[in-house]
């Protein structure tokens, strides 16, 4: 079907690779236009010398903070043993990162408001820095409850950063590259989780003392902010370079004004994506708290070398996303990529469970779920939102991952304590079932875009771009009057029960952190 019916009219995001802006020198001609600081907006426009110096820096932004995710989970039986908390606990610790970024991510845009692209990176990498420092300290004391407050000040600071990193290379490479950019971004992430899983316990070796595990996360950190300085010094060399006219400037500001009902005219597709994500996030994430325990326990290696064979859950991402992102870029095929994703997390579980096959198989099944899932997710989303609601689309997208991070890390504790022996068996009964659910889903998701979205998120660069650029050029009648994209679009009856699903949901996070925070496993 190759017409949107006029019930599901919805505004699709250009392609980035088409997307024409009006040269900045343009402005010079016109007597309304003066000479104004362009701030983020004319990052696009920006020459290639500065664009190659955010890039390398901006992707480094979270390096840290990735590696002292990656370091946590890798230390699990460590800090279990040492800390003398139960499974329960360490989720709880587990969770604290993500629980707060339940709400954050979606309150980001405002965060960036307030401070700027310059000083909201700052202030977030300072409390990643803070956290950081903390999660040492608490751990050289062996305080449970101050690792708690310490991985919440840390997971503020941890999720804040992604999602302005993404704002970030979006404003610069929104003309081009975008998609190689995230692709690059994204395999930088995996590259700091997987370098720490891989060095967290050769560290605590090595030195005779766990806790350097958590003080060379903090050293990361803190080369993260130093990066962060690079950037803002590149920033400051362009800032009040850019000419935008008054009637772009007034623009901008009526952007600013967000409308918060419209998030009920969200097209049901997007949270048909939601809701696969809020699975498949929640598994990938509690997976890989428990992956150098899982094998150290049902495989029976040591601490070292099961951190060594987790590390493998991140190799495939490093490689392969910024490939994925050339070939959905070029070839289209989003949900074939995702329906692979669930496959091998199917079988990922299922070797790693059941199975005495070398762990090291399942890690690199379950590696290449997690390189073929996000990015497909993600530049979906980028395609069936206005763009003026992106950011707001990306931001429920990047809560729902932790609402449901959240929830299972929990859950997972508590299976585990439960389970004779703490065995993994059960909790390997939780992740295929999810993932069964998710290939359920992902299945529908097939047939749903290509019955009511004429087969959009699969389609290949030439159909895609001349369809994109009708339903583009309809999104622009509306910006360019000043108006809201979804002006015309009524309200969907079906997004209020789905929308409280989703605070609902989160509530629940939130009641399961609190009371085996403060209960622990005797909830």
């Amino acid at each position: 079907m190759s017409a949107q019916p006029e019930s599901e009219k919805q505004h699709v995001y250009l392609d980035e690779k088409e997307q024409i802006p009006t040269p900045i020198s343009e402005s010079l001609h016109s007597e309304d236009h003066e000479r104004t600081n362009g701030g983020d907006t004319a990052f696009a426009n920006a020459p290639w010398k500065y664009k190659i110096i955010a890039l390398v820096t901006a992707l480094l932004f979270p390096l840290g903070s990735h590696f002292s995710a990656s370091a946590l989970s890798a230390m699990k039986s460590t800090m279990i043993e040492e800390l003398a908390i139960n499974n329960t606990q360490y989720g709880v610790i587990s969770a604290a990162v993500s629980i707060v970024n339940t709400i954050f991510p979606i309150a980001g845009g405002v965060f960036i408001d307030l401070f700027g692209s310059v000083w909201g990176t700052l202030a977030v990498n300072g409390m990643i820095i803070l956290g950081s420092l903390f999660t040492a300290i608490a751990c050289k004391y062996q305080s449970f409850a101050l690792i708690v407050v310490a991985r919440v000040i840390f997971g503020i600071g941890s999720g804040l950063i992604v999602t302005m990193q993404e704002s970030l290379l979006s404003k610069w490479f929104r003309t081009k590259h975008l998609s190689l950019a995230i692709g690059l971004q994204l395999s930088i992430s995996r590259l700091s989780t997987f370098l720490g899983t891989l060095v967290a316990n050769p560290v605590a070796e090595s030195t005779g003392d766990w806790v350097w595990a958590f003080w060379l996360s903090f050293i990361l950190c803190c080369f993260s902010i130093v990066m962060n300085l690079i950037y803002a010094l590149v920033v400051r060399h362009l800032q009040g370079s850019a000419i935008l006219s008054t009637k772009e400037k007034e623009n901008l500001k009526r952007k600013k004004t967000f409308k918060w009902r419209s998030v009920f005219k969200f097209p049901i597709i997007y949270w048909h994506i939601i809701v696969i994500e809020f699975i498949y996030a929640a598994v990938w994430s509690s997976f890989q708290t428990i992956s150098t325990d899982l094998i150290k326990k049902h495989f029976g290696s040591t601490q070292r070398l099961a951190g060594y064979k987790a590390s493998a859950s991140q190799t495939v991402p490093i490689v392969a996303t910024p490939i994925l992102g050339f070939v959905m870029d070029y070839y289209g095929f989003r949900c074939t990529i995702l329906l692979i994703s669930a496959i091998f997390l199917i079988l990922s579980s299922g070797l790693l469970g059941w199975s005495l096959v070398d762990p090291v198989v399942g890690m690199v099944f379950y590696s290449i779920s997690l390189a073929f899932g996000p990015i497909a997710m993600i530049t979906s989303i980028g395609m069936i939102l206005p763009s003026d609601y992106i950011g707001t689309g990306l931001g429920i997208y990047k809560s729902s991952n932790n609402v449901g991070t959240s929830i299972l890390d929990v859950a997972v504790g508590v299976v585990q304590d439960k389970t004779a022996g703490q065995s993994y068996t059960n909790v390997m009964l939780v992740f295929i079932i999810l993932a069964g659910i998710g290939f359920v889903l992902i299945t529908g998701l097939i047939v749903h875009q290509y019955f009511v979205w004429g087969n959009l998120l699969e389609m290949g660069r030439a159909k895609r771009v001349v369809r994109m650029q009708e339903i583009n050029d309809k999104e622009l009648e509306y910006t360019s009057k000043g108006l809201d994209p979804y002006t015309d679009t009524p309200r969907k009856k079906y997004n209020y029960p789905l929308v409280g699903l989703f605070v609902a949901a989160m509530i629940t996070a939130w009641v399961l952190f609190f009371v085996y925070s403060i209960n622990g496993g005797e909830a």
